[in-house]
């Protein structure tokens, strides 16, 4: 993976968490795909080790399509994973709804 994020998660005082990913285009459908870097230890209440987003952009907006399998996580994990895939899509100045 190319890329990367650090992310504090659950908040700022929090130790960063590096996230390395792929993002992927194939016409309207754009994909990220996610890993936790392995040089550093996995938060406990963190249930994944890699993960992906799958998006459909229209009119230049980009809206995260739901999968069902990904929200039988905890709490924290659907927290996180929602705040990584806001600062990426920020990062790459995409607009998301």
């Amino acid at each position: 993976m190319n890329k990367h994020i650090v992310l504090k998660y659950p908040n700022a005082l929090a130790e960063g968490l590096r996230i390395n990913y792929n993002m992927e285009h194939r016409g309207e459908i754009h994909t990220i795909e996610c890993s936790i870097d392995e040089k550093q230890p996995k938060p406990s209440w963190l249930q994944l080790h890699k993960f992906n987003f799958t998006s459909l952009k229209t009119k230049g907006c980009y809206s995260l399509l739901f999968e069902e399998s990904k929200y039988n996580k905890n709490l924290d994990t659907l927290l996180f994973m929602d705040q990584v895939y806001a600062l990426i899509m920020s990062q790459a100045n995409y607009k998301i709804d």
